[in-house]
């Protein structure tokens, strides 16, 4: 069976970062598209305040042989950076048998290398889509810093980009980062870090939210917000329109960019896409000396948060949290935040007036987003499951789709998580 489609509207479901440059990538090659979402806008749920940081140094698979010890910690309550809050959630033990299967060298590796190569992929084509869209360069390409306070660990990762010979990385000393970076010098137990070149940062939800404006001036895209989809009419194994709670949507075809909510929408078709929520929560202040804030976007990977400025604001993200579709805040994730902001960068930002966020992490077993056609409809798609990586990878996983759906040769291949009903 051809993955092309025939001619006519195809409808994206999710106006995350993922569903608009999907739509992007869709109607640069002229295809009539109609972008749908539940919310007021683009970027509303997980794109809204996630750190900005197209982190392509950290683009590896969390599954492998160190998370299981990880894990056991995270149950024990013995790590503060992994919560598990709902250790009853049936969808949690589904996901955590198939995250198990991925910890094996062999599956670790091979997913690891989808997640860079997609994320590379994808990185290179975030400033090409600024200058064809005419959009303020406000997403910055001077990479990215990886920070350790804990000696051994920094050794042990030192190491392992010695072996790899990741021309694309750079060692530092605590000297060499300070020097770098001079507002780092604040961090009483920095001892090294990595220098990740092909790095970026931007305000992920602005970009989604200029490229919706784009695509629905200049590209007839049509959005259609406040729309909840219910679900599908299709004549055997073929769709034909969307069901919305405003009435159905005719189309020649359907992607699904739905993150967490996939499961949900696809379970009445037949199949679950082993995607689980993993909550994600972010701090966010205004800067009041630019001189004292970093410039360069970091993840420090011993407290395991990351922090990034752009737009006069810098922002704390931290936490993996399993709690199912829990979205509340609660004040203990707000302290911790607020504590790490205080005692680094307190003089340098506006203390009194942070703004809070938590958001879902749409994160499958393996790693990989799943990225391809649904084996048993001839025009049905997904684009989900992301993690932490959706505004570095969505660029990418766009372009792939739609160089599939219109048959054209594919950049590259293998770069999504395996399913028996994914083609």
């Amino acid at each position: 069976m051809s993955d092309a489609i025939g001619t006519g509207s195809i409808a994206v479901v999710g106006a995350g970062v993922a569903g608009i440059m999907t739509a992007y990538a869709l109607a640069k090659r002229g295809i009539n598209v109609a972008v749908i979402d539940a919310l007021s806008g683009p970027a509303e749920m997980c794109s809204r305040a996630n750190a900005g940081i197209i982190a392509v140094g950290h683009a590896k698979a969390w599954a492998g042989p160190q998370a299981i010890g990880a894990m056991m910690k995270a149950i024990a309550g013995r790590d503060p950076s992994v919560q598990i809050t709902r250790l009853s959630d049936p969808a949690l033990w589904r996901w955590g048998v198939g995250f198990l299967l991925n910890c094996r060298p062999s599956a670790h590796h091979r997913n690891t290398d989808k997640l860079q190569r997609l994320s590379h992929y994808s990185r290179a084509l975030v400033a090409a889509a600024e200058t064809e869209m005419d959009l303020p360069k406000e997403t910055r390409h001077h990479g990215g810093l990886y920070l350790f306070q804990d000696q051994s660990q920094f050794d042990a990762h030192a190491a392992s980009i010695k072996r790899q010979g990741n021309g694309s990385i750079e060692l530092l000393s605590r000297g060499a980062l300070i020097a770098r970076e001079p507002a780092l010098s604040v961090l009483p137990n920095l001892v090294g870090g990595l220098f990740s070149a092909a790095d970026s940062v931007g305000d992920c939800q602005l970009f989604s939210q200029r490229t919706a404006a784009y695509l629905n001036q200049a590209c007839r895209v049509s959005l259609h917000f406040n729309t909840r989809v219910t679900g599908f009419r299709r004549t055997g194994n073929t769709i034909e329109a969307v069901k919305t709670e405003r009435g159905e949507i005719a189309c020649a075809g359907v992607i699904l960019a739905t993150g967490v909510e996939t499961p949900d929408i696809t379970s009445p078709l037949g199949f679950r896409p082993n995607i689980y929520p993993v909550k994600g929560y972010s701090g966010t202040w205004t800067v009041t000396d630019p001189a004292g804030v970093p410039a360069l976007p970091y993840v420090d990977e011993t407290e395991l948060l990351a922090v990034a400025t752009y737009g006069g604001k810098i922002r704390v993200t931290a936490i993996a949290e399993f709690a199912g579709r829990d979205r509340s805040v609660p004040g203990k994730r707000i302290e911790r935040l607020t504590d790490y902001m205080r005692r680094s960068f307190g003089d340098a930002v506006d203390l009194k007036t942070a703004e809070f966020w938590s958001g879902l992490r749409p994160t499958t077993a393996a790693g990989p987003p799943y990225l391809g056609r649904i084996r048993r409809f001839d025009n049905l798609w997904i684009n989900a499951g992301h993690g932490q990586l959706g505004w570095t990878m969505s660029l990418g996983c766009g372009e792939l789709l739609a160089q599939r759906i219109t048959g054209e040769r594919a950049s590259m291949t293998d770069v999504s998580s395996r399913a028996r009903w994914l083609s």
